[in-house]
C-alpha cells in the first residue's frame, strides 16, 4: 500500500515537472476591421451587414415576429446580430 501511493506521488511531481519544461509557440493572426456598412433596403428581409468584404467577418443575422397587428398593418421584428 505504501509503495503504491510512493508511486503515484513520484508520477505526479514527474508528470508536473515535464509539463514545466515543455515550450513552444503559436502562431496566431488578428484582423481587426474598422467598419461594417448596414443595408436595411426592404422591410421584410433582415438587414444586409458588410464587415470588410471578407466572409470571416460577416456577423450571423437572426430575425425574429415579435408582434403582428392586423388592423393597421404593422409588425414588428427583433433583429439580432452577432459578431
Amino acid at each position: 500500500m505504501t509503495r503504491t501511493v510512493l508511486l503515484a506521488i513520484a508520477l505526479l511531481m514527474a508528470g508536473s515537472a515535464s509539463a514545466g519544461s515543455i515550450t513552444g509557440s503559436i502562431g496566431v493572426k488578428l484582423i481587426i476591421f474598422s467598419r461594417c456598412e448596414i443595408n436595411s433596403a426592404t422591410s421584410q428581409s433582415p438587414p444586409q451587414v458588410d464587415c470588410g468584404r471578407h466572409f470571416s467577418a460577416q456577423p450571423r443575422i437572426m430575425q425574429s415576429v415579435l408582434k403582428r397587428d392586423a388592423k393597421q398593418r404593422e409588425t414588428d421584428r427583433l433583429v439580432t446580430i452577432e459578431w
